[in-house]
């Protein structure tokens, strides 16, 4: 019981919590052996997952270019160190190739890439009763993400993982091909 300002006395209702956003993780996730060798030969150390779903047809549309990581469907948020989302963020540089924070990217069939990783804010569009949602962020991964998807045979569908890791104290990340109940291809 609480008392208000007027001196009457009522029940406080418990406070409901609010469901979360991401997905439940069932299984403690293991990085494939054939990942972890090329990680190793790259020097990398502090792999952890970072993100999970099915590849969606924007992500390997021709002309959108890039990969979307929702940042609201992150399992991690700590892979970037505070200037790494300073440089992610920052999109006022010369020309396109110099937009964003590059990163090596291992790909299904361990070949690197350079990629760019930049932070994009989405803002939601006007309702028919003319209010507008809040905004989204999402982490894109572009520049070259077309030859990655070609290289690949990656198509809409494609269950993935994005595991994020340390190689001379430089982000990389490793895209992770599953292929049924979490076994990865070719592992």
């Amino acid at each position: 019981m609480a008392k208000r300002e007027n001196g009457v006395e009522e029940e406080l209702m418990p406070l409901r919590k609010r469901p979360s956003l991401r997905p439940p993780q069932q299984q403690v996730e293991e990085l494939p052996e054939r990942f972890k060798n090329k990680i190793m030969e790259m020097r990398g150390t502090e792999e952890r997952l970072i993100f999970k779903r099915k590849l969606t047809k924007s992500d390997v549309d021709k002309g959108a270019s890039r990969l979307s990581i929702p940042m609201s469907e992150l399992l991690s948020h700590s892979f970037l160190t505070s200037d790494e989302k300073e440089k992610a963020e920052n999109l006022v540089k010369e020309g396109r190739e110099g937009r964003g924070l590059t990163v090596q990217v291992i790909d299904p069939r361990l070949r690197v890439w350079e990629l760019k990783l930049r932070r994009v804010v989405m803002e939601k569009r006007e309702t028919n009763k003319g209010k507008r949602g809040n905004p989204s962020s999402s982490y894109w991964l572009g520049y070259k993400w077309n030859y990655v998807v070609k290289t690949n045979s990656l198509r809409e569908g494609n269950d993935f993982q994005l595991w994020s890791f340390r190689s001379q104290q430089k982000l990389c990340l490793a895209l992770v091909l599953l292929r049924g109940e979490g076994r990865s291809l070719g592992n």
